[in-house]
């Protein structure tokens, strides 16, 4: 391995100077950029015309009118799951009904019909806030059922006055 020369303790503050004379050197700056004289007078302009901008004129295109489409028929399991609730209902028991429609929904989640009757269970059960939010769902899938609309609504009202 090579050895540095050695520097001697006398010509320290020497390389030090010029160490620091050299990064001073490298911070200065350059002259100052020429600039032309400012004159008294500004120099005359023409007057440029401004146009108006013209924008397109866009019609809105309508949108068209949603499709309604009858609900499908219930598949045989939540046939099945409805007339076990309505049993139940008969029996006075809200709690098996309403589970028996809550298993329903998780076959067919979008069916409008099962949310309206296991909003009426909540609206028998004294659960009004479940009751009227249930009716909500139903009529956010109802789409154009005049009669169901109407049910779901009478929930909403009964709901809010207790």
């Amino acid at each position: 391995m090579k050895r540095l020369p050695e520097i001697s303790i006398s010509s320290l503050p020497m390389v030090i100077a010029l160490l620091g004379a050299a990064a001073l050197a490298g911070c200065a700056a350059g002259p100052e950029p020429r600039r032309p004289p400012a004159s008294s007078a500004p120099a005359p302009q023409e007057p440029v015309a401004v146009k108006p901008a013209i924008r397109p004129v866009v019609k809105p295109t309508p949108l068209p009118a949603p499709q309604v489409q009858p609900p499908a028929a219930p598949s045989s399991t939540v046939l099945a799951l409805l007339e076990r609730a309505d049993t139940r209902m008969e029996q006075g028991d809200l709690a098996a009904a309403a589970a028996s429609l809550e298993r329903a929904l998780r076959i067919e989640p979008r069916n409008p019909r099962l949310w309206n009757r296991l909003a009426r269970i909540r609206l028998r059960q004294g659960n009004y806030s479940q009751a009227a939010s249930l009716a909500a769902k139903s009529s956010s899938l109802a789409a154009g059922d005049a009669e169901l609309l109407a049910d779901n609504r009478a929930i909403i009202e009964q709901a809010r006055r207790h």
